[in-house]
């Protein structure tokens, strides 16, 4: 096999007009990239043997350039929020020095898990903003400032439908093929509550760049910039994301390490439950309950604290704890997903067409339980972590 720098070959693995619009390629696909044998010379004589290994390698080499690139960035970055400081603006740039280029491992796994070649988030950071809500500090400062320093908004390609769900009216022809219709527009996401009755403040071509928070009562704005001197096909995108304040901040990043880190590797399990059985929807059933305790009892916590301390001053606390209720439901939660995971894999077994099926669905079955039992020991870890957190806390309220 062939295979030249970085991505030429691996993106012919799937269709080329699906990745242009970062659109999901097949699950088969994404398994070749830490299935398939390569061999190297040269510079990679000494990576591993998959598409991944590979690619972590490609990317290895860019890391350097992409690094100093990030420096001028964060270089504009920190020019700009020190000009809008008196607007609520600041950052934190020790904080974005710390991985101000996605590693090439975190690259690869995100493109395993996303099932899209497109990560614009290879350069990123974050500021902050204290007044987030008032759209005209993002529509008036900070994007012209950005622009006077080259840095304009990127172009993605969003579905129809994705557009009609935000207000977009559509044409009769438009909306016969809203399915499969991609449209171009500026690759800002404001994800913040209300924040649709602000529209009026926001430039025209903004208008249909308004989300809506996370399940887990997550809100930030993400916005991708280009260099509008950069005129490749396929320019770098520096990602930035605008948070409420350092708070907020570290939410994130204990909600990511605490919750999210171990959610997420449901996407790892080999069985899909896309089908209609009873297993599969026990299966679905269980999955989302453990996803929903975990929202409630923390994330959405974690988040809603974070906001009143950055954009309102309040330091009290909703409490992050669990009960034994809740540790009974949490084990019973597992329990049952394992046996619907199991009783799934004996019937695919049962309609098996040859060994080296059976012998298949027998490593997957394998790979899967020892997914979920990572998975349960992380989120008992969680459990314990925010219980003694609490009782810490009671305790030196106690003695107040």
């Amino acid at each position: 096999m062939n295979i030249q720098f970085l991505t030429p070959k691996i993106i012919s693995y799937s269709n080329k007009a699906d990745i242009k619009r970062n659109r999901p390629v097949t699950s088969s696909n994404l398994t070749d990239l830490n299935r398939d044998t390569v061999s190297f010379s040269g510079r990679y004589s000494n990576v591993g043997n998959t598409l991944a290994d590979y690619m972590e390698a490609s990317l290895a080499l860019q890391t350097p350039r992409l690094k100093r690139i990030a420096t001028t960035y964060l270089d504009v970055l920190e020019s700009v929020v020190n000009k809008l400081k008196d607007e609520g603006f600041s950052m934190d740039r020790a904080y974005c020095e710390k991985h101000p280029v996605k590693s090439p491992q975190s690259y690869t796994s995100k493109i395993v898990r996303s099932g899209k070649f497109k990560v614009p988030d290879t350069i990123r950071a974050t500021i902050f903003c204290n007044d987030l809500y008032d759209l005209e500090k993002l529509n008036n400062k900070l994007l012209p400032e950005m622009e006077q320093r080259g840095y304009v908004v990127a172009k993605t390609e969003m579905p129809m439908n994705d557009l009609i769900k935000r207000g977009f009216k559509p044409n009769a022809l438009e909306a016969e093929k809203s399915d499969s219709i991609y449209i171009n527009v500026p690759d800002l996401d404001i994800r913040l509550e209300d924040a649709a009755s602000q529209a009026h403040k926001l430039n025209p071509k903004y208008r249909y760049c308004i989300g809506n928070p996370q399940k887990s009562g997550y809100e930030d704005i993400q916005i991708r910039f280009v260099r509008d001197f950069d005129k490749k096909k396929a320019p770098i995108q520096h990602e930035l994301i605008v948070l409420f304040g350092p708070e907020y901040s570290s939410a994130k990043h204990q909600e990511y390490e605490h919750v999210y880190k171990h959610i997420r590797n449901f996407e790892k399990l080999h069985a899909s439950f896309d089908d209609a059985s009873v297993n599969s929807k026990k299966a679905n059933r269980y999955m989302d309950l453990i996803k929903l305790m975990f929202r409630g009892k923390v994330s959405e916590k974690l988040f809603l604290n974070a906001k009143n301390k950055d954009l309102y001053g309040i330091n009290e606390e909703l409490p992050i704890t669990f009960g034994e209720c809740d540790k009974n439901l949490f084990n019973s939660y597992f329990r049952g997903l394992r046996t619907a995971l199991s009783d799934y894999y004996s019937e695919l077994k049962k309609t098996a067409s040859s060994l080296v099926a059976k012998r298949l669905l027998a490593k997957n079955a394998k790979d899967d339980m020892q997914i979920l039992a990572d998975m349960q020991e992380g989120l008992s870890q969680t459990i314990k972590r925010y219980n003694y957190e609490n009782d810490i806390k009671n305790l030196l309220n106690a003695n107040n």
